[in-house]
């Protein structure tokens, strides 16, 4: 299989939130929006207070009408496999240990 074909992203991946609102958080696909080239995240430990807010109409179902909380929608650009992303941190980890990093004192000179 190719690597690109690994690399999509599919419903019910675990990925990790590279901008946005909630960039640096972690997430699983609950289902793709192909027509907008976007995907509905569950976010883990996000509150109703962060979520998106839909005020509902009234109907018989809700006769007051009420407000829906519901899981937000991200760009698939934004997103990568979260492990494609723990392999690309653990690459970048073990060489920046191995270069010693300069002070900004040396720089300045």
């Amino acid at each position: 299989m190719s690597g690109k074909k690994e690399n999509r992203i599919k419903k019910d991946d675990e990925v990790y939130i590279l901008s946005g609102e909630y960039a640096a958080s972690r997430g699983k696909v609950m289902r793709l929006l192909k027509e907008s080239n976007r995907v509905e995240l569950e976010i883990e430990g996000l509150e109703d207070d962060k979520k998106v807010i839909k005020h509902q109409r009234r109907s018989q179902e809700f006769p007051n009408g009420t407000k829906l909380y519901l899981n937000p929608t991200i760009h698939i650009s934004n997103v990568m496999k979260l492990s494609r992303w723990t392999e690309r941190q653990n690459k970048l980890g073990s060489s920046a240990a191995a270069k010693p990093k300069r002070s900004l004192e040396e720089e300045s000179k």
